[in-house]
């Protein structure tokens, strides 16, 4: 285990996980083709982890509704007027719906790198990850408008049972494994995620903890940003004083998944939560702030005072 105090990352490090994923691309592009490769491949496959977790977050909340409720309990989370809307808003194309699916898309940048052509590699690149970013928003808009209409049939306390259900079936699963890595492997891990959800993010390190920052993440912050909880669309707004928005309501529907993913669960497994999430008050879109100790078991109360009272007060 880490002791307190040694500082596990340098500074020129710390800078390199904080920068977009084109500039760690363009790095690597220049030391080869063989290390530009390796690191588009792993910059493709975080972006379509992401977008593949929402559908499966998505078809876990149906599988709970028609657990508990039956068909017509399914039938409530069917409406597509939301996707509707989504596609029009962030423009998704023919070509980003027909191309999702195919992997020739990575493998013709990866055949450029090995090519050496590195302008027409990054040109390639900023094309398929615009078509990431418009087939992500709407798979995260997807996921909300599910949860919205989740909230709006049955309440808080069923949505905060449709989040654990869901949680447990896909990230909580990644948990015991996460937290027993050491916190310099755990902190790459956790910042190519944040790029993979589109967001801007800093890493920055203390005696006991790496903080990334995020600066605009790309889901929820982004979703207030671009109007997704207003005229644009009608995703739910959690009003309730509930332990979902920590007591604190309202908060953006996508956001309650915190609470239940990163703090109740987790602390009714480990005691601590996996890991800290410092979300905005309210309908702000941002900053948040992830906060990684290196000793996850020694995370200490008072990062997370802000939660611990409205988790203890129960949850539905």
């Amino acid at each position: 285990m880490t002791e307190t105090g040694e500082r596990l990352l340098s500074s020129e490090e710390l800078a390199k996980l904080s920068q977009p994923p084109r500039a760690d691309l363009a790095d690597a592009l220049a030391e080869g083709p063989e290390a530009a490769v390796k690191t588009f491949r792993r910059i493709d496959r975080a972006y379509r982890n992401f977008i593949d977790g929402f559908g499966a977050w998505v078809a876990q909340t149906q599988a709970f509704a028609a657990e508990r409720y039956g068909a017509d309990g399914l039938e409530r989370l069917v409406s597509a007027d939301d996707a509707y809307r989504s596609v029009l808003l962030h423009s998704l194309t023919d070509e980003d719906i027909t191309g999702r699916h195919q992997s020739d898309r990575a493998d013709r940048i990866a055949g450029l790198i090995d090519q050496g052509d590195h302008q027409a590699a990054l040109a390639a690149f900023d094309a398929l990850e615009a078509s990431y970013r418009r087939i992500h928003d709407v798979e995260r808009d997807r996921v909300a408008s599910v949860l919205s209409q989740v909230y709006r049939a049955w309440g808080p306390d069923v949505l905060e049972a449709s989040i654990r259900f869901a949680g447990e079936q896909t990230l909580l699963g990644w948990m015991p494994h996460d937290v027993v890595r050491p916190a310099e492997v755990r902190v790459r891990q956790w910042a190519a995620m944040q790029k993979g959800n589109f967001a801007d993010i800093t890493v920055e390190e203390t005696d006991d903890a790496f903080v990334i920052t995020v600066h605009l993440c790309g889901t929820c912050g982004r979703q207030v940003s671009d109007g997704c909880y207003g005229e644009t669309m009608n995703l739910a707004v959690v009003a309730e004083d509930h332990p979902l928005t920590f007591g604190q309501g309202p908060a953006p529907i996508y956001r309650t998944h915190v609470s239940v993913m990163h703090f109740i669960v987790p602390m009714e497994r480990t005691e601590v939560p996996w890991p800290v999430v410092q979300c905005p008050a309210g309908m702000d879109a941002g900053p948040c702030r992830i906060m990684l100790y290196k000793n996850p078991a020694a995370t200490p109360p008072k990062a997370y005072e802000f939660a611990a009272g409205a988790l203890a007060a129960g949850s539905g």
